[in-house]
């Protein structure tokens, strides 16, 4: 990798986080580790719970480190509400998004940092590692399982769970998170496509990783099932709905048919 920039460098990390104070807690406590020197390193913790479950972790993280941390609520249940409080009270050049049960690896906030100038992006995303419990059933591993890139590689999306972000993504103001897509989630996906529609460098990263534990109730096939039907909502919701009406309708059909395969394969399948 290059050498960091000979400019000092500032970062906000934001989190978004909703009645997991514990994991937060582990998630604040990993963070410090990710600094180096020179990094003038803040921390956003905005808290999607009108109840401010999350303030006793952000309390006890001050009263234990050094690391400024700014808490505050978002009231109304949106994780887009929440992400967009996040970036209105960034500064840094460079704005850090990572979800509240994910832990960074070492290096992880390094490399980001690195990739971002390396390849001259404006936003750079890193894989998140999903830990299952050893009991976890062959077809569950391999619905987690995420194409591997290398560093470098030029996506038209990605997610905000792993993800750093050039300040002048901001240029022109908002909308950046759609909060109509808040309650079923793809705001991000949503915003990092029409920064990419806007001629934004979108940028993968392989060593900027994180990982997130698998809670139980994810190991069955009806939580598969859903997660597989939000996801092709949110493509059409996010991508196929800008289609020209050819390429929309060329999109249908070729839906269509896969439909018709499967159904004529389910006898089979079962």
């Amino acid at each position: 990798m290059p050498p960091i920039p000979d400019a000092p460098a500032a970062i906000d990390v934001c989190i978004a986080t909703f009645r997991r104070p514990g994991l937060l807690a582990a998630l604040l406590a990993a963070l410090p580790a990710q600094a180096w020197p020179g990094l003038a390193l803040r921390i956003i913790v905005v808290d999607n719970d009108a109840r401010a479950s999350a303030y006793p972790a952000a309390a006890a993280f001050r009263l234990s480190h050094t690391l400024p941390l700014v808490y505050q609520t978002e009231p109304e249940q949106n994780i887009a509400l929440a992400r967009n409080r996040a970036l209105a009270l960034a500064t840094a050049p460079c704005i850090v998004f990572i979800d509240d049960d994910e832990t960074p690896a070492p290096g992880w906030l390094r490399a980001l940092y690195h990739c971002l100038h390396a390849h001259r992006a404006d936003a750079v995303f890193g894989p998140v590692h999903s830990v299952l419990p050893a009991r976890a059933p062959a077809w569950c591993r391999a619905s987690f399982r995420k194409p591997v890139l290398p560093t470098g590689a030029l996506l038209p999306y990605g997610g905000a769970g792993n993800v750093m972000l050039h300040r002048r993504v901001l240029d022109g103001g908002g909308p950046y998170f759609d909060p109509a897509f808040g309650l079923t989630g793809g705001e991000d996906t949503d915003w990092f496509y029409r920064l990419h529609l806007a001629g934004r460098r979108l940028v993968w990263c392989a060593e900027a990783e994180a990982s997130e534990p698998v809670p139980p109730a994810r190991l069955r096939l009806g939580w598969a099932l859903r997660r597989a039907f939000r996801g092709g909502q949110t493509y059409y919701r996010v991508v196929v709905r800008r289609y020209a009406p050819l390429r929309g309708a060329l999109w249908f059909a070729v839906k269509l048919l896969q439909l018709l395969g499967a159904a004529l394969a389910l006898p089979l399948l079962l």
